[in-house]
This record gives structure tokens, C-alpha cells and sequence, in this order.
């Protein structure tokens, strides 16, 4: 055998040794794989993880999916499903998540047991409401100087306003006196029932008319519970402010979650000028109802 051929041979023999060592690292047949719905959402909605793992037959295995990750919770799970024949066996599994913090998050890599194999991480962007396409960034403009008021114009809105106080306050008296002396004082309705009996009067918006005070009605109406059953100043509080209240209140997450929904449907029609269609109305409105349920079912267990 010639120098030539004892070279190619030899290149050939290291070639199968090093293919054969690589091929001994991984089991043979056996990988993980995650995938998901979707890498961008709002506060509390959810985000469907689908693990799916192949390995032999015989050697079974499963990565171990714990009940919270950094920054995410797991909200529910499916049953494994598989799928086998004489040379695979396939097991997937559902998780459903969400998260209510902002930010860009890594939902990391989940090992196999006993294995070197992992599946891979994935960045999800958890935000509020989406910045619409024809939204620009402007730039800051000049100081426009303001004319000067005349002091007489400050006195005369000073005058009106102490005047219409006034008003208000003899006839809130002369209300106040009439009910004493009629013997039926004011109906006072507790949280719950008084929600429920203004969420029950609220009308629906018709095909035509303007669907935002409708909306705007029925954010009133449970921010107005949350006010009178807890005391907090929600005319002050951003969704993101209630979302982070209310994770306090209701531990369970697909009852966070559909809060949460409710919210930010509220806020997409009421700033983003979105419109659900009017099929929704009434489902907005069972929404509503809902989580006036949840948080009550909540408070009365506390």
C-alpha cells in the first residue's frame, strides 16, 4: 500500500472515531423541545407553552415544569399526552402562563433528568397597552408665553365658584332635612349589592351610538366597589396600580387573569379608541359581573 492510500485510510478511521465519540453524548432518539403561542403580551394575559420530548421506548423521560418561574406563573396544566410505536415514544404537555411584570423576561431552559439534554429558553416582552401603528414620537416643542390675567377675571371666578358652593351646600341641607322629617333616611346598599344593582341598570350601547361612556360606565362600576370594600383611592390607580392590588386579593391565577382581561378591554376602548364590536358589549358587561363575583367570593373567605 502506497503513502497516499495509508494517508486517506487513516483520515477516514479518525473521521468515524470522532463521529462515533459525538454520537455517544446524546442518547440515541432523545430531545426536548419547547414552543410557544406567542413571545409578546399584555399584563395577565396568558402564554401557551407546548414541551414536547421523543426518546426511546423503553427510557421514558419528562422535563420537570415547577409550579412558579422567575417572573411568570404557572396558571394551568394538561394531562401528558403520548404517542408510541416500537421504535419512539412522544410526551407533550400544555402549560399555560402569564406574568404581571413589565419588562423582557427569559422563560429559561428545562433540563431531562438525568440527561445532558435541555430545551431551549425563550424571551417573552410582558407590556401594557400596545402603541398604535400611526402613533409617532414628537418633538419637544418651544415654551409658549402665556398673556397675563387681569386680577378682576381671578375675583370673578372666585366669586362664582364660592357661590355655586354655597348652593350646593344649602341644598344638600334642605335634602338631608327633608329625609329626617320624613321618616325614610337614605338608602345605604352594601358594596357588592350596590355594584350589581348599577351594573344591572347599565344599558347597552346601541349599533350606533358612541360605545366609550358605556365603557367608561362600567370601569366606574367596579372601581367604585374596589373604593368602597377595600378603601382604596382608584381614581388615582393605573390599570398596572390595580393589577398589582388585586394579585394580592385573589391568589388564584385564571381568575387574575380574566380581571385582568377585563381591564384591559376597558382601556383599549377608552384610550385606544378600540372597538369590540357590538356583539361584545354584553359579554364586557358578564365580564364586569364576574369579577365583581371573584373578588367578593375573595373577601367574603377572608
Amino acid at each position: 500500500m502506497n503513502k497516499p492510500m495509508r494517508r486517506a485510510l487513516l483520515y477516514m478511521t479518525l473521521m468515524t472515531l470522532a463521529a462515533s465519540a459525538g454520537a455517544q453524548s446524546v442518547p440515541n432518539g432523545l430531545s426536548a423541545d419547547i414552543s410557544a403561542d406567542r413571545q409578546a403580551i399584555l399584563i395577565g394575559e396568558p402564554i401557551r407553552l407546548t414541551f414536547t420530548v421523543r426518546s426511546t421506548p423503553g427510557n421514558p423521560l419528562f422535563v420537570h415544569i415547577p409550579d412558579s418561574l422567575p417572573h411568570f406563573e404557572v396558571v394551568t396544566r394538561s394531562k401528558i399526552d403520548t404517542v408510541s410505536d416500537k421504535f419512539m415514544i412522544q410526551l407533550q404537555q400544555v402549560v399555560t402562563v402569564t406574568s404581571f411584570d413589565s419588562g423582557h423576561w427569559v422563560i429559561p431552559a428545562f433540563e431531562l433528568p438525568g440527561t445532558d439534554v435541555v430545551t431551549d429558553s425563550l424571551g417573552v416582552d410582558v407590556g401594557f397597552l400596545p402603541m398604535k401603528a400611526q402613533d409617532q414620537i414628537r418633538d419637544i416643542k418651544d415654551i409658549v408665553q402665556v398673556p397675563a390675567i387681569l386680577p378682576w377675571i381671578w375675583i370673578s371666578a372666585s366669586v362664582l365658584v364660592l357661590g355655586a358652593l354655597i348652593f350646593l351646600l344649602i341644598r344638600a341641607l334642605r335634602s338631608k332635612k327633608s329625609a329626617v322629617e320624613g321618616g325614610e333616611p337614605a338608602e345605604t346598599l352594601p358594596p357588592y349589592e350596590e355594584a350589581i344593582r348599577n351594573l344591572d341598570a347599565l344599558a347597552l350601547p346601541d349599533a350606533s351610538a358612541d360605545i366609550k361612556p358605556f365603557y367608561t360606565a362600567l370601569d366606574g362600576v367596579l372601581k367604585r366597589y374596589l373604593f368602597r370594600e377595600y378603601g382604596w383611592n382608584t381614581s388615582q390607580f393605573t390599570t398596572s396600580d390595580l393589577l398589582g392590588r388585586l394579585s394580592e386579593r385573589v391568589s388564584d391565577g385564571r381568575e387574575r387573569s380574566a380581571i385582568a382581561e377585563t381591564l384591559h378591554l376597558e382601556d383599549a376602548v377608552k384610550f385606544a379608541k378600540y372597538f369590540p364590536g357590538n356583539e361584545l358589549h354584553k359579554q364586557s358587561r358578564e365580564q364586569v359581573r364576574k369579577a365583581l363575583d371573584i373578588l367578593h367570593k375573595t373577601e367574603k373567605a377572608s
